[in-house]
């Protein structure tokens, strides 16, 4: 069975943006599947942006090939890069970035020029409803909500039916409990549209809710690649683990190699868990509301930092208090 071709591809793709700088990408390697939706994520500088604006046709790289369908569109010596016009890719930028002086419907309809009207207001129709805002169209970006408008974002990218679609910090700018519906919602309808996609962000919570793998990016470089629960699982270094959320560094008490373990792995030894990690003091305990929090402080050989984990809803026995003593296990 034929191998299917990446609708991305960056091979040893290198940007740098001043002579004798650090490059803001080195040698990424790095390929997103048909249908997929790849995260990238990484700290402020890491190149995650770098690499979607290469992507996009916005910047050229200095080194390296970017492709899409297999088709090389910059870098490789080819004499003339593919403009970003041409290269059918939708792009959704942090806080929607529509045309406040068009209507919702105009600016659903800014990609689709060139087609008879009737078909651009068919398919103008289709995206609205797309996105959950039929009736939508006459409304100017200053009537609608932020939530409506990064819908409308969504569905003008939508409109030319990409083949690629970028989206850099869509959510970065909305308030928690619209972040946590809206991300629902496009994850739901890139699924249904099997829309290949390329997700940048600096929140975890991107990562969990809408992307079926992630790369991480530090100072321009591929850290990891992988499963997003895999990578959440088994992180590489301290850098990736706390990419994707809070990490407990723990040292193995046979041979002192350093292990990363989430605050949910933690485990009473009575409840089964394999092997002790050692003895804590409990320096502080707080509730949350979905879950008790403890910071604890392990004895010396188990670990030199405060340890933040969640006590267990099964263990049995009462919530302990700031000073302490508790044994500490980990899920294996």
């Amino acid at each position: 069975m034929a191998e299917s071709i990446p609708p991305l591809e960056f091979r040893k793709v290198s940007r740098r943006y001043r002579s004798g700088s650090s490059p803001a990408v080195a040698d990424v390697d790095l390929a997103v599947a048909p249908g997929e939706i790849l995260a990238l994520i990484g700290g402020s500088g890491s190149g995650k942006t770098t690499l979607l604006r290469l992507a996009a046709g916005l910047e050229s790289p200095d080194g390296g090939e970017v492709r899409l369908d297999g088709v090389l569109v910059a870098g490789g010596g080819i004499a003339r890069e593919l403009p970003p016009e041409q290269r059918q890719v939708g792009l959704v930028f942090q806080e929607g970035a529509l045309f406040p002086h068009l209507t919702a419907a105009a600016n659903v309809a800014y990609g689709l020029r060139g087609r008879q009207r009737a078909a651009v207001r068919e398919r103008v129709e289709e995206c609205l409803a797309l996105v959950a805002l039929p009736g939508y169209g006459d409304r100017y970006p200053h009537e609608l909500s932020g939530g409506e408008r990064q819908r409308i974002a969504l569905a003008r990218a939508l409109a030319p039916a990409p083949r690629l679609l970028l989206l850099d910090e869509p959510f970065s700018h909305l308030d928690p409990a619209l972040r946590w519906r809206l991300r629902e919602e496009i994850r739901d309808i890139l699924a249904g549209l099997g829309q290949t996609a390329l997700l940048v962000t600096h929140d975890p919570e991107d990562v969990f809710a809408m992307a079926e793998r992630v790369a991480i990016l530090e100072q321009g470089a591929l850290r990891q690649v992988g499963p997003v629960l895999s990578v959440y699982r088994n992180p590489v270094s301290r850098y990736c683990a706390e990419s994707l959320g809070p990490a407990n560094r723990v040292l193995d008490p046979a041979g002192g190699k350093e292990r990363w373990r989430r605050p949910e792995d933690f485990r009473l030894p009575a409840d089964g868990s394999p092997q002790a990690a050692g003895e804590a003091r409990v320096e502080a305990v707080r509730e949350t509301g979905a879950r008790i929090e403890l910071r604890l402080a392990p004895d010396a050989g188990a670990g030199d930092e405060p340890w933040h984990v969640h006590w267990p809803d099964t263990a049995g026995r009462p919530v302990p208090s700031p000073g302490d003593r508790i044994s500490v296990a980990w899920r294996a």
